[in-house]
């Protein structure tokens, strides 16, 4: 079980970085859209942390289960994503609004 929740949750913060790298998604998180450099890295995280949870399962057991393990924990990520950008998006953006007005204070 807890296998299972750090590869949700690795899968989960990617869709997370890859809904912040497409600009319709951008205005739904943040309110505005990001630079051309926050979307690269978003962008790069996402990957990087799709591809970082599909390693970790591929090392903890036999390659082809562990790759359909990813699939089906990868498809729940994104159900559970894609549903809390549609029906969260007012306080997705009063989170995010929080933490960046708390960043500009703090500088």
């Amino acid at each position: 079980m807890i296998f299972f929740i750090l590869i949700w949750s690795l899968c989960s913060i990617a869709f997370i970085a890859l809904a912040s790298s497409m600009s319709k998604h951008q205005k739904q998180i943040f309110g505005h859209e990001l630079t051309v450099k926050q979307t690269k890295i978003a962008t790069v995280a996402g990957w990087f942390l799709l591809i970082f949870a599909l390693g970790l399962s591929i090392a903890n057991g036999q390659k082809s289960n562990m790759i359909s393990y990813w699939i089906g924990v990868l498809s729940f990520a994104a159900l559970f994503i894609g549903l809390c950008i549609s029906y969260m998006q007012t306080k997705i953006k009063q989170i995010t609004s929080k933490r960046i007005n708390h960043e500009i204070k703090m500088r």
